[in-house]
């Protein structure tokens, strides 16, 4: 098939990876002809672009395409998506993430071309202002009459979905976020070494949570449960993987804790750096897609 994955940015983040292990999947495993359209990565958040042409995919830039509302660029990206989609039309359009969801899926229909969307995480959620959170459902109802079936990552997802009465369940399917899981069952360095260079003991408890520093990840929980933690188990070390807008805040939330010296942060490191990070850690703490509560898994676990 002809497909094209319309995304709104190739950040380092888990919908961006997933999209992306999705294009290359689909042409190299069945010769799809796959594109990727995406507005620019910018931010603190690092870019999969570079790593999405090294591995030969067609990624296609869209400058009007970006993250923040904008009526007058957003209008732009519009007919930018327009023109792109027409001069080149797919069989199928896809389209990922809240902003790319709704303008291509509106692209997408103003040329009668079937499309899908995939829900990675509700653009509506706890903790926005009541204007706000029916704002984004009001369009994400308008958009679904332009939506040919819906995925969603999770079946949490689909309930939030149905129960803000976007569309009905049997409109989606669900499919897990897949990827590699060799480099995590086998590390390509020992979690000595890799402390080592952390700068964390062998026999230091280690915390760890992977996720960009950004609203809704769920990092102020884990602030929350530090201070406990660290007055039964002083040796606790908590392992941040990751970087983004609030880096700056949690590190003076920490200080005035007085948590500062049991955190690590990595900063932002390339996915292929992961399986390690994961490795050195004993306890990895979740937030998990759609807020409900969290989940803790151990190394344990991981075997």
């Amino acid at each position: 098939m002809k497909v094209a994955h319309i995304i709104t940015r190739m950040i380092v983040g888990g919908a961006q990876e997933n999209t992306l292990l999705t294009v290359q999947g689909q042409s190299r495993d069945y010769g799809d002809d796959v594109c990727l359209i995406t507005g620019p990565s910018t931010g603190p958040e690092g870019s999969l672009e570079q790593q999405a042409i090294a591995s030969g995919v067609d990624l296609r830039i869209v400058p009007e395409l970006t993250r923040s509302i904008h009526p007058w660029k957003d209008w732009l990206a519009y007919r930018a998506l327009v023109r792109v989609l027409r001069d080149d039309p797919p069989e199928l359009v896809h389209t990922h993430s809240s902003k790319a969801g709704i303008i291509g899926r509106k692209a997408a229909d103003r040329l009668g071309l079937p499309c899908v969307h995939s829900v990675h995480g509700a653009a509506f959620h706890f903790g926005q202002s009541p204007l706000i959170y029916r704002s984004y459902v009001a369009a994400e109802r308008i958009a679904a009459r332009w939506t040919t079936h819906f995925i969603s990552v999770s079946d949490d997802m689909t309930a939030e979905y149905t129960r803000a009465g976007v569309a009905k369940a049997e409109r989606f399917t669900t499919v897990y976020s897949g990827f590699d899981v060799d480099p995590f069952l086998h590390p390509p360095r020992s979690r000595d070494e890799v402390r080592r260079e952390l700068e964390i003991g062998p026999d230091q408890v280690v915390i760890g949570k992977i996720a960009r520093l950004f609203h809704l990840k769920g990092h102020e929980f884990l602030i929350a449960a530090a201070k406990e933690v660290v007055a039964r188990c002083p040796e606790a070390r908590f392992l941040l993987v990751g970087d983004g807008i609030l880096r700056e805040s949690i590190e003076q939330e920490l200080r005035v804790q007085g948590l500062r010296d049991h955190f690590v942060f990595t900063g932002l490191v390339p996915p292929d750096r992961v399986p390690e990070l994961v490795g050195a850690m004993d306890i990895d703490a979740h937030q998990p897609v759609g807020g409900a509560g969290s989940r803790v898994a151990t190394r344990a676990d991981r075997r």
